[in-house]
């Protein structure tokens, strides 16, 4: 390669489905990357477990990182980490794991939801911690305090996902503010504690979360000569504070101030605009995070995003393109897009809600679930994926006003990544039914560059957090807005798909109970 001594950073991603290990030269060159997957357990209905053999993920991705780099150790100057939020692990003294890892998605606790709203009160909840009652790390943790308590008893410390991976890479018990505050209970006005009234009313002891929390760009910590044998780094290389997956995200899109939004247009769909103060929600529709810059990210989400939504397709609806892309040597997704865009805009009167896994804002049904409108024997499957692209655009144009609405804050451009970011088909129906332009990051590993971000950051390589962005960003596509179908679009969202769930989804909540015994 040709490069002295510490002129690279290693951007660390491990999300649900695998540890990523990524290598950047301070321009946001990918130098080399190496990745080990995970796997899920669902033992029952709505769990979702995983074995917490992260570290074990990451020697793996790191190994096959160094392997096929020619890179040295000594070339890495700093780590960031960024991981999969809300997941977290009960561990004892010694941080062995006593269970699987609970993981984000897993909605085992809606008791223990109803439990915070009637003993913390939503409001109160919301303005302690910036988060509303809702899955997150808490409810997980009240629940096995109800329905484990001899392992609650014996747990330690509930680690996340960066606690674990830090802890076996520095010894630290440390965490970041960004991973704090998605836990559902950090101080989110005292960034540097936990919210301890919460835990009190809720008897959980606060000595059993780390205890210390730092904010990005900070030292965590260095590895250690034990940890530098088994994952192959320098010992004494720094381990910088960065944040969760889609605030790190976000950040490597180029969200750096108010007006903008950055979209997670992958499994799930999720945005983030900054607000230099806590801004909070009248109607709770968002949960505050903490940016890497200092600042707050109002944050909402849909669960069903582009890539779930379109792999769904693909696996119920596209056998015949799957076929022709076999014969053709092409990429399925080349043949299923080229088919859509001859579908006109409105899909010929077929319309769809992506509420697939449920719905937060404005709704918060962890019930409700997708429905399609209008269908006719003139629709076809192409009609479907076509819905499917416009659905979600509408909800996104929903979700980008409740952000707007509860910051008072203008947001006039989208900065898209993730897997949907490559869908010039979205991107451009995204344009025309939001009114708003779109840079579409060209980068795939996002969440990545924006740990490697804060750690070039941290270690001084950039004298601020933008500066790094700035240099290190990658290029983007813009799409812009086609007026005559703005106008279109503005009249089928406004009077259809914003109106349609508030009269049905009573119907939608019988429709569950009924189904749900027989």
């Amino acid at each position: 390669m040709g490069r002295t001594a510490g002129e690279y950073i290693l951007g660390i991603d491990s999300s649900t489905s695998g540890t990523k290990a990524c290598l950047w030269t301070l321009e946001g060159e990918l130098a080399a990357s190496g990745s080990s997957p995970h796997s899920v357990q669902r033992p029952h209905p709505g769990w979702a477990e995983q074995d917490a053999s992260w570290d074990q993920a990451l020697i793996k991705a790191l190994e096959q990182l160094f392997k096929e780099a020619g890179i040295q150790p000594l070339q890495v100057a700093a780590v960031g980490i960024t991981h999969q939020r809300h997941s977290f692990v009960p561990v004892d003294k010694d941080c062995r794991p006593l269970a699987p890892a609970i993981l984000w998605n897993d909605v085992r606790c809606q008791a223990e939801i109803d439990c915070l709203a009637a003993a913390i009160g939503k409001e109160r909840l919301y303005q302690t911690t910036g988060i509303p009652p809702g899955p997150w790390s808490l409810a997980k943790i009240l629940w096995l305090k109800r329905h484990q308590p001899e392992l609650f008893s014996r747990t330690d410390k509930f680690l996340l996902v960066h606690d674990y991976l830090v802890y076996h890479l520095t010894g630290e018990l440390c965490t970041t503010e960004s991973s704090a505050s998605a836990m559902g209970c950090l101080d989110i006005l005292n960034r540097r504690r936990w919210a301890e009234s919460v835990l009190a009313a809720l008897e959980i002891p606060v000595d059993k979360f780390v205890p210390s929390i730092y904010p990005a760009g900070s030292l965590l910590g260095r590895i250690t000569p034990a940890a530098a044998q088994a994952v192959g780094l320098e010992p004494g290389t720094p381990v910088i504070a960065a944040a969760g997956d889609q605030v790190c995200g976000c950040l490597a899109a180029g969200l750096v101030k108010p007006g903008q939004v950055g979209v997670n247009s992958g499994t799930s769909l999720t945005f983030q605009t900054l607000t230099p103060k806590p801004t909070f929600d009248p109607d709770c529709h968002y949960i505050l995070e903490i940016s890497p810059l200092g600042c707050y990210a109002a944050e909402t989400v849909v669960f069903s995003g582009v890539s779930d939504l379109c792999e769904w397709y693909r696996r119920v609806f596209a056998g015949i393109e799957e076929q022709k892309a076999q014969e053709a040597g092409l990429s399925v997704w080349e043949i299923i897009f080229d088919e859509t865009a001859a579908v006109p805009p409105g899909c010929d009167g077929l319309m769809l809600f992506p509420f697939f896994q449920g719905v937060q804002a404005p709704y918060w049904s962890n019930d409700a679930r997708g429905l399609v409108i209008g269908l006719s024997t003139a629709h076809t499957r192409h009609h479907v994926a076509r819905a499917v692209l416009e659905g979600l655009a509408y909800e996104a144009r929903r979700q980008i006003q409740l952000l707007e609405s509860g910051t008072g804050s203008r947001i006039q451009e989208i900065l898209l990544y993730g897997g949907g970011a490559r869908n010039r088909l979205w991107c451009q129906i995204l344009a025309c039914v939001t009114g708003r332009k779109v840079k579409a990051s060209a980068q795939t590993e996002a969440t990545a560059l924006g740990a490697a971000m804060c750690a070039a950051w941290g270690i001084k390589r950039y004298p601020t957090l933008e500066a790094a962005v700035a240099s290190m960003g990658a290029s983007y596509e813009l799409f812009l807005p086609d007026p005559t179908l703005v106008a279109f679009y503005d009249r089928l969202y406004s009077q259809v798909y914003k109106v349609f769930y508030d009269r049905v989804q009573d119907l939608d909540a019988l429709r569950t109970r009924l189904s749900s015994g027989l």
